[in-house]
């Protein structure tokens, strides 16, 4: 099969076609054909910032049809319409950018309308965020909404109780993990949204389900924030994840009795300013460790709990119930090919996507 392996850190050469192996299937795994992919930072930054291994296949996530289903694997199916993720290069005979995929089911979608998926490519350009019905959407989902998914029930274990409606600050509303988050956070727990973006996307993130969004390029931010919430922020969620993110959320919440924050890149509180008295619960989520692994990574090491695998699988089941009401991101469609690979991670690596996710079809 033909796959994009890591190459080099010169523009435009970070992966390379190559004939591969086909991925070996355990009695665990499901195995796809790939028909449509999405790119995220980590594919590039593996790859430049050197925490990937050499000559490993490239790729996160990806969408396509089961081709093959281990003897232990339950609910899945040869001909299933199928997306999930992987931990781009991690390894040198699996990766979502390639003809075949070995997944988990763990952290895959079964789609249910899988069967009246539209069967050619979606024209190149911007398409809006809507319901999944392509190979494309679906292929932009499982990194960002498992991610979400760990984060709300391990995280910031955010609990649903109608009872006494919570509210939750969303740093950087409009990145693909920050449109699910809207959404989950408004149709499964019912909390009421406060997001950060660029104003452009205020509509936008409304339509989604925020309450309030705050243009984090505005001085006044915080304080902002702050006033509008008045201390009823129980949780906050930083998908932006730099430390002046964390300071801000962390600042933003001043007047909350207590409020849990996460981030995605093991951002600890010693790295910021705090303030005597407060009561905060800290954590950072490694996506990753859905698949019930330890996650080792340079120096950082989080061991994985029975507690994290059986919250993530709890409320991984509960949002795919509401699938047929989330939308996913606007599509950035790229031109159809494994070739099309390298545009995508040089666009991110520069920096010039917005509010939208790059896909494209095999």
């Amino acid at each position: 099969m033909k796959a994009n392996v890591n190459y080099s850190t010169e523009k435009g050469q970070l992966t390379v076609v190559k004939d591969v192996p086909l991925p070996e299937l355990s009695d665990d795994e499901i195995l796809i054909k790939s028909v449509a992919f999405a790119a995220n930072p980590t594919d590039w930054k593996s790859i430049v910032w050197g925490y990937g291994i050499p000559n490993a296949i490239s790729g996160s996530d990806v969408s396509g049809i089961v081709e093959k289903v281990g003897k232990n694997v339950t609910g899945f199916e040869k001909g299933d319409v199928v997306s999930s993720m992987l931990r781009t290069g991690s390894s040198t005979t699996n990766g979502a950018f390639a003809e075949y995929v070995v997944v988990s089911p763990i952290t895959t979608i079964k789609f249910k309308n899988g069967k009246d998926f539209q069967k050619e490519p979606l024209k190149p350009g911007l398409h809006p965020a809507a319901v999944t019905t392509t190979f494309e959407g679906a292929s932009s989902l499982n990194l960002a909404l498992a991610t979400v998914v760990l984060s709300y029930s391990y995280g910031l274990k955010i609990k649903n109780d109608p009872s006494s409606p919570k509210t939750i600050l969303i740093w950087s509303g409009a990145s693909s993990v920050g449109v699910l988050a809207i959404q989950v956070a408004k149709k499964v727990f019912g909390l009421k949204v406060i997001t950060t973006a660029s104003i452009k996307h205020e509509q936008f993130l409304k339509e989604l389900g925020a309450d309030a969004v705050f243009d984090y390029r505005d001085a006044d931010v915080v304080k902002k924030v702050r006033a509008y919430a008045n201390g009823s922020i129980a949780y906050a969620y930083d998908t932006f994840s730099e430390v002046s993110s964390m300071q801000a959320i962390y600042d933003a919440t001043a007047d909350s009795p207590h409020v849990a924050i996460d981030n995605l890149l093991s951002i600890q509180p010693e790295q910021l300013t705090l303030t005597d008295g407060r009561s905060v619960s800290f954590s950072y989520t490694l996506v990753y460790q859905a698949f019930k692994i330890d996650f080792q990574s340079g120096n950082l090491f989080s061991p994985y709990t029975p507690e994290l695998g059986e919250s993530f699988d709890a409320l991984w089941v509960k949002v795919q119930e509401y699938l047929p009401e989330i939308k996913h991101h606007n599509l950035q469609v790229l031109e159809p090919g494994l070739e099309t690979t390298n545009q995508a991670l040089e666009l991110l690596r520069d920096n010039k996507v917005s509010g939208a996710k790059l896909v494209w079809h095999i």
